[in-house]
């Protein structure tokens, strides 16, 4: 899909190929997106529903070296963010894995990549609604039921919304990460203040395999950078701005996630925090500043993961119509007649409803951090492959390998503990992998091939 097709296409489905972030900053007059404006975007789609689902689960898998997960993970963040950067500025256009694959000659790999790709959105709509249902839930002072309802509830307004065509204007992302920020930061500062060394003495009190597998459950909490590629023509001298806004917004996001985590572990004991690990930030919120506090930062949980679902639900749809478009998705999830890609919508709400149903938060994190980092070390490659620089080459065969070992360090994980859900991931992979297949062989020919 060349730039004139992607434009034309945009223009015929009454859309845009931008993030609806974008769109909305370019309606109201303010040109490109600057440096300010593209970190915003990034560090809001990183930390979306992140911490406020992923601290239980790392506090339960690493200790008190819970803080490091997010340091490693970071790490591996930030050098795929790297690669984006490289792949983003040779191809000198907006774009993605598909577009990137089909400039390096591999359309067919391209069109299973962004597939995959779907599927780990989809993943991480099931994540926020998870999240959001068992917030709610917690305030309601209701049971698992209620939790899932209100998953699917969430889900289903959100798909009405967008349908609608008002969906990414209705919510104020500014606004909504600069709350989660200022909410994050306020709780963060009252926990470090009351800073207590024997709170993570001994150190290694899971041991330091726990540090490995919880930085490779809980990836999909960096997840959200990655969307600044696709807005490449709507940032101000893109070459510059992009790879700053990048890496500017990991390394924001890892230090909030480490000042989180650290402040939790100060207010409240690690036990307490992983019996409550679907709501922990609840109960940090709580520690931190009573009844008002647990009201703050459940506000501040359902709030994001709205917004994320928000986001989420929109972007995802268009990067289906895009797909459709090229041939590579069913036609009838591209129908966008009046600007909206509701077919997609539909189907992304739907099987994101069916995954929240999932029992617990830990297999939704793992199954969504083994997808991105399955498409993240692809990027890493496809970076090193294509650059003609050394030390670009090292860097991209470095994030790749550490993608590669954190997918084979969480399967062996799954495996030892919990080997139904790494079968329902071995089977949700080949099963996405099969209907590529059989979509790829009953697909009608373009219509110049008729």
């Amino acid at each position: 899909m060349n730039r004139d097709g992607q434009g034309a296409d945009a223009a015929e489905h009454g859309g845009s190929p931008y993030h609806p972030r974008t769109e909305r900053h370019q309606r109201q007059g303010r040109g490109r997106l600057r440096l300010r404006d593209a970190s915003a975007m990034a560090i809001g789609g990183m930390i979306g529903g992140g911490i406020f689902s992923v601290l239980g689960v790392t506090i339960q898998l690493a200790g008190h070296l819970a803080f490091v997960c997010f340091v490693l993970a970071g790490a591996v963040a930030l050098v795929t963010a790297h690669s984006y950067a490289g792949l983003a500025r040779r191809a000198g256009r907006s774009g993605g894995p598909y577009t990137y694959l089909c400039e390096a000659g591999h359309p067919r790999f391209a069109a299973i990549t962004s597939w995959y790709l779907v599927f780990g959105y989809v993943l991480a709509l099931a994540v926020y609604a998870f999240t959001f249902g068992h917030y709610v839930a917690r305030v309601l002072g209701t049971g698992d039921l209620v939790a899932r309802a209100a998953s699917v509830i969430v889900l289903g307004a959100f798909l009405m919304i967008n349908i609608r065509g008002v969906g990414a204007s209705r919510l104020t992302e500014d606004s909504v990460v600069l709350a989660k920020l200022v909410i994050l930061a306020g709780i963060a500062g009252i926990g470090l203040f009351a800073w207590t060394p024997h709170r993570l003495t001994p150190l290694t009190d899971t041991g330091y395999l726990g540090v490995f597998v919880g930085a490779a459950s809980i990836f999909i909490a960096y997840e959200g950078f990655e969307l600044l590629s696709y807005d490449y023509d709507a940032i101000e001298r893109p070459a510059r701005t992009l790879p700053r806004a990048l890496y500017l917004s990991v390394f924001v996001v890892i230090a909030v996630y480490v000042a989180v985590t650290l402040s939790s572990q100060m207010l409240v004991p690690d036990s307490l925090i992983v019996s409550q690990r679907e709501v922990a930030f609840a109960t940090v919120g709580q520690e931190a500043l009573g009844t008002f506090g647990r009201w703050l930062a459940t506000g501040a949980a359902v709030l994001a993961t709205s917004s994320a679902i928000n986001a989420t639900l929109f972007s995802t749809a268009r990067l289906v119509r895009d797909l459709s478009a090229a041939r590579e998705l069913p036609p009838f999830l591209g129908r966008a007649p009046v600007g909206v890609a509701a077919n997609a919508m539909w189907m992304l709400a739907l099987l994101g409803a069916v995954f929240a149903m999932l029992p617990g938060i830990n297999e939704l994190l793992a199954f969504g951090s083994a997808t991105f980092l399955g498409v993240f070390a692809l990027i890493n490659h496809l970076h090193a492959r294509t650059t003609d620089c050394t030390r670009e080459r090292v860097l991209g065969h470095l994030g790749a390998t550490a993608c590669t070992v954190a997918i084979v360090v969480l399967m062996a994980q799954l495996a030892v503990h919990e080997p139904t859900t790494l079968a329902l991931i071995a089977g949700c992979v080949l099963g996405v992998g099969a209907l590529r297949l059989v979509f790829a062989r009953n697909r009608p020919p373009a219509p110049h091939q008729r």
